[in-house]
């Protein structure tokens, strides 16, 4: 193939990377992008002459020129995200390159063009698609180096055709492969300083249940649409719990409820349990979540209820409302570690719970004007039952009698919670939730809405819980002195849920997610500690105890073949450098030969002269023995560039040339 061609192809392979890697952290305008796309695939295969590219010359510079202005206008003028415009720029500079002539020199310009869309994508959060278009880069960049070396120097030399054989082609893969573990040593040894920012081009999650600061139960006429957005993935250090469908995932509380939407009442004072009744009254056992949330429109920590403990893991800062729901301050994307008891009390003791302080009934005994049928059907559910708990639990159990839908009311006059107890007894869970809240206020039991997510998707490839908006769900937390709030779930379970959850969640989405996640974690939120809990894991110190026992190190015996992996890898390329190029032809002995001959009669011959400067040389410090000498080199080139097998005569000719030209260098 001719050397021009291959190079340029190369360096187009290189900006069509540099896209595809920007796209993935960061997306693209259609219309740049797929101009710029069609221009880089264009290029693969037409190149136009030199006077066709002076000509499109003319109508690059113009389209430059706007969008410089354009850039600028961003910067000064709208104040807002300037990568976007800059980076439609490089584009077209790109392309423009691209569609060059075959004789142009412009290979510099077409790797920092590249370099400078890749560089790019680091401004945002780029994902598992930028870390395929990297290493592609590095691939296709190393290749390109090697055929752009070789294609100057041929025609430095004036040779047309050079034969890339199979053994360049794979050292050259190779030394890529090299280049990226280096890099990815290097990365492990020096982590980034994190700069704290969610990171350009991260939409806020909105629009999703326990999230807003109002929910409504007025909505009619359609159905409840799956939604398979990822908002929360959860990692348990203590091993993967027993019951992912009954994980509560509390997000926020509502207090107050107007006959059609729930709200929270500002001002209100604090009414949330103490902290020390959550440890001391609840289950003895702890369950620790380690969560990595979305970025939230409203800055919710989600977490099982009720966490006693929280850890934040980037710049956040968690805080208490006064309703005791769980927020914070920082505009990242949420990571941190809740501790939750994994059990609550148990029914015995909630049934003593029956004096002692209580939070303020106007906002949690408030009612608004009902139906006088959900007083009574109240009183009929609770009948000759004298506690709290068996009041809650009866109202609880008769609302699992009803019927799971995500089809909504037909019209708005179906959506009323009077409608939903005496006529469909069919809802989805704000209607189940709603109607709990409503009838134990009836009998002055205080209680609130709650909304969250219900349950999730395990990740066996990442080992963690993957929680989507298709598990958005409401609940109901109930008031027990001494205790605080309690979880009850008045939703009977729903095939609706499963299907929809089983028509979005394939394993090879789950498995791409697990991509992701592992990327994100170990990559773009790499850090100090990160960096510290790899080789604490690679080096484990938990060995026994002096004078405790002479066992290995678990950490040790665990990792101890990544220890091994490399050094044979090391001992391999030690030996392949000295020994795996095979043994030395005849034609690399003599001319090896002619080297040294050079060399010991006054010539400088340095380690990285070539054969054909090697030959100008001689011809110009000894002009009579240039003859056998540009004879000998000839050959050697013919045999080991050009893929000829020399036959016994030519062998004998290219001895006869180096014995000549070994007796002309002696003569001074």
């Amino acid at each position: 193939m001719n050397l021009r061609r291959l190079h340029r192809r190369l360096a187009v392979l290189m900006g069509l990377a540099g896209l595809i890697g920007f796209a993935g952290g960061a997306g693209f305008e259609p219309i740049a992008a797929v101009l710029a796309g069609g221009a880089l695939l264009t290029a693969l295969w037409w190149h136009p002459d030199p006077a066709l590219s002076a000509r499109l010359e003319r109508v690059w510079l113009p389209l430059a020129a706007l969008l410089v202005a354009r850039a600028l206008f961003h910067v000064f003028v709208v104040r807002d995200d300037v990568v976007i415009p800059v980076v439609d720029l490089l584009l077209l500079l790109l392309s423009a390159e691209a569609l060059r002539s075959l004789d142009a020199p412009n290979d510099i310009r077409m790797y920092a063009l590249s370099f400078a869309l890749v560089l790019a994508s680091t401004a945002y959060r780029p994902g598992v698609v930028f870390l395929v278009a990297f290493v592609a880069y590095i691939l296709l960049g190393t290749y390109a180096l090697m055929i752009g070396l070789v294609r100057r120097k041929a025609e430095r030399y004036g040779v047309r055709e050079v034969a890339i054989g199979r053994g360049l082609v794979i050292t050259t893969g190779t030394l890529s492969g090299v280049i990226f573990l280096i890099a990815m040593a290097v990365f492990v040894t020096f982590p980034r300083v994190s700069q704290g920012w969610a990171g350009r081009g991260e939409v806020l999650a909105t629009s999703i249940a326990g999230f807003s600061d109002e929910i409504s139960i007025g909505e009619h006429g359609s159905t409840i649409a799956g939604n398979p957005e990822i908002v929360l993935r959860v990692e348990f250090p203590g091993g993967e719990p027993a019951d992912i469908g009954g994980l509560h995932w509390r997000g926020r509380s509502y207090d107050r409820f107007d006959g059609v939407r729930w709200t929270r009442t500002g001002g209100m004072p604090p009414s949330g349990g103490p902290t020390q009744w959550y440890q001391e009254r609840w289950g003895a056992e702890r369950i620790e979540q380690r969560i990595y949330g979305s970025p939230l429109d409203v800055r919710v920590l989600f977490a099982l209820h009720p966490a006693i403990d929280f850890d934040a893991e980037n710049s956040i800062q968690p805080l208490f409302d006064n309703a005791g729901d769980y927020i914070y301050w920082g505009s990242v994307a949420p990571v941190y570690t809740a501790v939750s008891p994994t059990s609550g009390p148990s029914p015995e003791a909630l049934r003593e719970a029956r004096r002692g302080y209580t939070p303020n009934d106007r906002f949690f005994l408030q009612i608004p004007r009902l139906d006088p049928r959900i007083p009574a059907l109240a009183d009929s559910i609770t009948e000759g039952l004298d506690n709290r708990y068996d009041r809650a639990k009866a109202i609880e159990s008769y609302l699992r009698t009803f019927q799971y839908t995500r089809d909504l009311p037909r019209t708005a006059a179906e959506t009323s919670l009077e409608h939903f107890l005496f006529e469909r007894r069919t809802g989805h869970c704000e209607y189940f939730s709603t109607a709990m809240v409503m009838l134990l206020r009836s009998v002055g039991i205080q209680a609130r809405n709650v909304n969250g997510f219900l349950g999730g998707q395990w990740s066996a490839v990442g080992d963690y819980l993957v929680v989507t908006q298709n598990e958005a769900h409401s609940w109901v937390e109930v008031w027990f002195p001494g205790f605080g709030w309690v979880t009850f779930d008045p939703t009977p379970p729903g095939v609706a849920s499963a299907q929809v959850v089983s028509s979005w969640f394939r394993p090879g989405r789950i498995w791409f997610d697990a991509l992701q996640h592992r990327w994100n974690k170990w990559v773009l939120d790499y850090d100090i500690e990160s960096q510290v809990g790899i080789f604490a894991e690679l080096f484990d110190e938990r060995a026994t105890a002096a004078g405790g026992g002479s066992g290995t190190s678990p950490g040790v015996v665990r990792n101890g073949w990544i220890i091994a992996l490399f050094v044979l890898i090391v001992l391999a390329g030690f030996s392949w450098a000295r020994h795996g190029r095979g043994p030395m032809t005849p034609t690399t002995a003599m001319y090896l030969q002619l080297r040294t001959a050079c060399a010991r009669n006054g010539l400088t011959v340095a380690p990285g002269l070539t054969p054909l400067a090697l030959a100008q040389r001689v011809r110009r410090e000894r002009t009579s023995a240039a003859p056998p000498a540009e004879r000998v080199v000839d050959l050697y080139l013919r045999a080991r560039y050009g893929g000829e097998a020399l036959g016994n005569s030519e062998l004998r000719e290219m001895r006869e040339a180096l014995r000549a030209t070994r007796r002309l260098l002696k003569e001074k």
